[in-house]
C-alpha cells in the first residue's frame, strides 16, 4: 500500500453570529475569531510536496474574504451558523478549489473559541 501525505495549512477570520433557538447565551449575537485547519492528502508528490503551501492558503484566503467581518447568520448555506456547518461549508468549497485526482481536500477544523472546535472529514 503506498504512503499517503498529508498537509494542514491553517487560516483564521473574525465574524459574528448567533444560535436562534439555542438554550444559552449562544442566542444572541456575538462573535469569534475562527482559526481553520484544513488538511491536504496525496499519496504522491510532486517536486517534493502534496501541494504548495501558499496556493492552499490562498484558496483558504478566498473563502474568508467572503466571511470575513460578516455576519454568518446573512450566508444562506450556513443555516445554523454553527463550527459544525462552518466546517462543513469550508471543507466543500476548498474541495472545489483544490481537489484535482491526485491532491483530496480531507477535513477541516474550526476552532470556534480556545478548547472548543469542529472538524468536518470526507467520508
Amino acid at each position: 500500500m503506498p504512503p499517503i501525505y498529508t498537509i494542514a495549512v491553517a487560516g483564521d477570520f473574525s465574524a459574528a453570529h448567533r444560535l436562534p433557538g439555542h438554550p444559552g447565551p449562544c442566542a444572541a449575537m456575538h462573535g469569534h475569531n475562527f482559526q481553520v485547519t484544513a488538511e491536504i492528502c496525496a499519496e504522491s508528490l510532486i517536486n517534493g510536496m502534496v501541494a504548495d503551501f501558499l496556493d492552499v492558503r490562498t484558496a483558504m484566503d478566498a473563502i474568508f474574504a467572503d466571511l470575513d467581518h460578516a455576519c454568518l447568520n446573512d450566508v444562506p448555506t450556513l443555516d445554523p451558523p454553527t463550527a459544525e456547518v462552518l466546517a462543513g461549508y469550508i471543507l466543500a468549497k476548498l474541495k472545489e478549489r483544490l481537489d484535482d485526482g491526485r491532491v483530496r481536500v480531507t477535513a477541516v477544523t474550526v476552532v470556534e473559541s480556545r478548547g472548543l472546535a469542529a472538524t468536518c472529514r470526507e467520508a
